[in-house]
């Protein structure tokens, strides 16, 4: 099992520290100590930030690995409450909780994107549509305003996304729930939507294929399936240069073999 990026993160940074207390040994004995903290810091920042992409983390990591102890150090510095990083950690994890839990963070699909949905749906009737993991459920209130979508339901499980998601949900349209996305059924829905992480994406394949009908479309925001050809992919744009990979479930061969056999 993959370990959370943020398991790994902190160990890089406890490697970091060990290989920085076995340099300020060596060191002690060319030049005597005491050493200054800003500089013993900066070296600690620098090692883990260095390690990072060798521990397998993400190269853009390294900021945030460099940024942890320079930031814990200032904190110690200006005499911070302990109290507001406590409450800080709390607001993080009702945002972030599933970038721990499933890997997946909290990405919200930009307007331009949302177009293009308008677009996959135009001169089609009695869509329905849902969001894989909603966030402030935005996307899920723009679908259902549209004439021909019957319906759009977003599934969020991060507590304060949810709460704003299903806050708006009283003045807009559009059903939100506090539901795992993989407990939900696909079987009801001619578009789904997920804009997710690499991590989960060949389990989600695996649950489009075993209940969306045949026609159906999954498109997925960025992260391809790997190892299976998109029916369709679509470059938008705007300024991160989004693709929606569009995958169009097919029948099964067994489905497939079935009416052969009829039309026999």
């Amino acid at each position: 099992m993959r370990l959370p990026k943020i398991v790994i993160a902190l160990s890089v940074q406890l490697f970091a520290l060990g290989l920085l207390a076995l340099a300020v040994t060596l060191l002690a004995r060319v030049v005597s100590p005491p050493y200054p903290d800003w500089a013993l810091v900066l070296a600690q920042a620098s090692l883990a930030a260095v390690l990072s992409c060798r521990f397998g983390l993400p190269c853009w990591w390294r900021i945030i690995q460099f940024l942890m102890p320079v930031g814990l150090y200032l904190a110690l510095m200006m005499s911070f409450n302990p109290l507001w990083a406590l409450f800080i950690f709390i607001v993080l994890w009702l945002v972030f909780k599933n970038a721990v839990v499933e890997r997946v963070p909290l990405y919200l699909t930009n307007s331009i994107t949302r177009q293009a949905l308008k677009q996959m749906v135009r001169g089609q009737q009695g869509i329905r549509f849902i969001d894989l993991g909603c966030g402030l459920g935005t996307n899920v209130f723009f679908m259902q305003s549209l004439a021909n979508v019957a319906r759009a339901v977003g599934v969020e499980t991060a507590l304060m996304p949810y709460w704003i998601a299903r806050l708006q949900a009283w003045f807009k349209p559009g059903e939100i729930r506090r539901q795992d996305l993989w407990q939900v059924s696909l079987a009801d829905y001619d578009l789904v939507y997920a804009f997710l992480s690499p991590e989960p994406m060949a389990k989600l394949w695996q649950k489009a294929q075993n209940e969306m009908r045949p026609g159906a479309r999954l498109v997925s925001n960025s992260f391809a399936l790997e190892g299976v050809e998109p029916s369709d992919i679509w470059q938008l744009a705007d300024r991160r240069q989004t693709q929606l990979f569009i995958y169009v479930i097919r029948p099964s061969e067994e489905s497939a073999d079935v009416s052969h056999t009829s039309s026999d």
